[in-house]
């Protein structure tokens, strides 16, 4: 019956179910493991049990693994897994600060590069979308992808059954984000940029055909605007924009979420919302794969032709309208762009290349010599590969021919290990999840279960789980206004 719930609790992801384990967790490499939450009491019963996750990763990996716990929400005793335990924390639902994506990769490389045997096993509440934001940024990091896409579709194959891994349309765009970053060697700068308007091209149809807008920014978790409603909005309308009062400064990682205001109640239901960082208005080709680009980036003189910019983001890329698969509420070519001034003196501002790329993005990788591998004929199927002795289950999909993403040669241990390198989070350490390819990447510092439960620290509340179904786009909530 416990593994009965804990199967219909974590959906279409992969299992590890070898060995008297049966587990919410995948080898995304054979030193990665993206795995779901490590829980006591209660929780243990649908969600990966504590015990069970130390038990395997003491079996599996003793001395030679670390946990990466990315929830904000909770965490839990570190010392069950001898403090091996370290945060990179954001919250459900949403991608993490640009800031925090760099020292995960870093601090994750480091660790893999210490040792050949070393693991990472990384954690958020469901291990599918806060987990597949930071594995897919890192298989960027270490140039194992070009393109944001590919790193993605390579996690959702392989972390999923149904190949849909990173899911929101935000975590999606901040992949993209360090993608970018990392194809162009550009070094992040907060950019200072005024919001002068946000223009709907086609309207939502939440009121008859028509809608009454409003909409709130936030910076930092801080709400720094709210407009006023718009209620002249007439229905079959093509374009309807909407003027600040004033201009709203904004710097960095930036949140605005557009609610609609019935005609006959008080209350507000929640239309969709959206995350973009200021750093990365004005570069238009920041998802598109750089075969179509030619590598290029934009110039400082490109970007000093004009003062104003714009940022446009389809249905696609709109947290929760994206599941309007019917376009009961949104129209297929539904977009939101937003018009920004350049402060004064600030026209460049942030835009800062680096000549030299990170040691730990070299594309040298190659397959240890002390790795045997055994595919199955089908990609469905676990296979394993045996490292210095140990059995390593992984699951071999079409991605799969990498090799892992560790230079186990590159550095060796000095001393005592170092858990936790200096300037990085400490004394959180999370679970891992096991399921891609044979090869081995180097390393880095939720989901909505049957009992309805949800994480206690979300700004705003919200349905936009990472392992959630179309269906549930039918439920709009609403707040009182």
């Amino acid at each position: 019956m416990a593994n009965f719930i804990k199967n219909l609790v974590s959906k279409h992801k992969r299992r590890y179910t070898e060995d008297g384990f049966d587990l919410d967790l995948t080898y995304i490499y054979p030193n990665i493991i993206a795995m779901g939450f490590p829980a006591e009491k209660l929780e243990g019963v649908y969600r990966n049990k504590m015990a069970d996750v130390v038990n395997f990763l003491d079996e599996r990996h003793k001395d030679h693994y670390r946990v990466y716990n990315l929830c904000s929400e909770r965490s839990y005793d570190v010392s069950k897994f001898h403090n091996r335990v370290v945060s990179y924390p954001f919250d459900d639902h949403n991608p993490p600060r640009l800031e925090l994506i760099k020292p995960f990769c870093e601090d994750l490389d480091e660790w893999l590069r210490q040792d050949g045997r070393n693991i990472a096993a990384i954690h958020c509440k469901a291990g599918k979308g806060r987990t597949g934001v930071m594995i897919c940024a890192y298989m960027l990091h270490r140039k194992k992808f070009t393109d944001a896409g590919a790193a993605l579709r390579y996690y959702g194959q392989t972390r999923t059954r149904d190949e849909k891994g990173v899911t929101i349309p935000s975590q999606v765009r901040y992949v993209e984000y360090y993608g970018y970053m990392i194809r162009h060697n550009l070094q992040y700068k907060p950019v200072t940029l005024l919001l002068k308007a946000i223009d709907f091209f086609t309207i939502p149809m939440h009121n008859g055909g028509t809608c009454c807008p409003f909409f709130e920014v936030f910076q930092l978790k801080v709400k720094v605007y709210t407009s006023k409603t718009y209620e002249d909005i007439k229905k079959g309308q093509d374009k309807f924009t909407m003027s600040t009062d004033q201009s709203v400064p904004l710097c960095g990682d930036i949140k605005v979420v557009f609610y609609n205001k019935p005609r006959l109640t008080k209350k507000k239901e929640k239309m969709f919302q959206f995350w973009f960082n200021t750093f990365f208005v004005g570069k238009d080709d920041y998802n598109t794969p750089s075969q179509y680009t030619n590598g290029k980036g934009p110039t400082m003189e490109e970007l000093s032709v004009s003062k104003s910019l714009f940022s446009t983001l389809s249905k696609a890329e709109l947290d929760k309208a994206n599941k309007d698969k019917s376009h009961r509420f949104f129209s297929p070519n539904f977009k939101v762009r937003m018009s920004f001034a350049m402060p004064e003196n600030d026209v460049t501002a942030g835009m800062s290349v680096t000549n030299n790329g990170s040691q730990s993005s070299r594309n040298n990788l190659q397959i240890p010599a002390d790795i045997s591998r055994s595919r199955s004929t089908t990609n469905e199927n676990l296979t394993s590969i045996s490292t210095s002795g140990v059995k390593v289950p992984i699951h071999m999909s079409s991605a799969s021919s990498m090799p892992a993403l560790n230079d186990h040669n590159a550095h060796v241990m000095i001393g005592q290990k170092q858990i936790c390198p200096p300037g990085k989070p400490k004394n959180v350490f999370p679970h891992s999840n096991r399921g891609g390819s044979d090869q081995m990447l180097g390393s880095v510092p939720s989901m909505d279960t049957i009992f309805n439960e949800h994480s206690d620290n979300e700004v705003m509340e919200e349905d936009l789980s990472d392992t959630d179904t179309d269906d549930e786009w039918e439920g709009l909530e609403t707040t009182a206004v």
